[in-house]
């Protein structure tokens, strides 16, 4: 069954917009990551940090196939469409795109993974120092 040159464009849209729906969910998991590691950073031990960074990365993993799925098919429609135009049309747009995302997701997933041990690092060593900082407005505090 061929769809025609509307129902294609409908899926195009469609497949964009999961694309970057998929896109939107790695990104707040991957924000979800660095304040939980940021937040329970005195509570981090290097298995919980091994645990998060793992269960990050087979996340990461799961979202680049689906983000894989969803690309193929859109190229597959972009391809589509072309063969109904008779035109190339899109193909440096949607390379510029597809370069933008994936450099988002290598460059995020690193970054997440070294901010999760350096959470870590940082709170071993603040315990190991004896560092006992004291939010402001703690008993400790003079009072004027």
């Amino acid at each position: 069954m061929e769809l025609s040159y509307f129902e294609l464009l409908q899926m195009v849209d469609v497949s964009i917009s999961r694309l970057e729906s998929v896109f939107q969910f790695w990104l707040s998991a991957t924000f979800a990551a660095i304040v939980a590691s940021h937040l329970a950073g005195d509570k981090l031990t290097k298995v919980y940090a091994g645990m998060l960074s793992s269960l990050y990365l087979v996340f990461t993993f799961s979202v680049i196939v689906r983000m894989i799925a969803w690309r193929d098919t859109l190229q597959g429609y972009f391809a589509a469409l072309s063969a109904i135009r008779g035109e190339q049309g899109g193909a440096g747009m949607m390379s510029l795109v597809n370069n933008s995302i994936w450099a988002t997701v290598l460059l995020g997933t690193i970054a997440t993974v070294v901010f999760i041990w350096h959470s870590y690092l940082t709170s071993k060593r603040d315990l190991a120092s004896g560092s006992n900082d004291e939010p402001l407005g703690s008993e400790s505090e003079s009072t004027l």
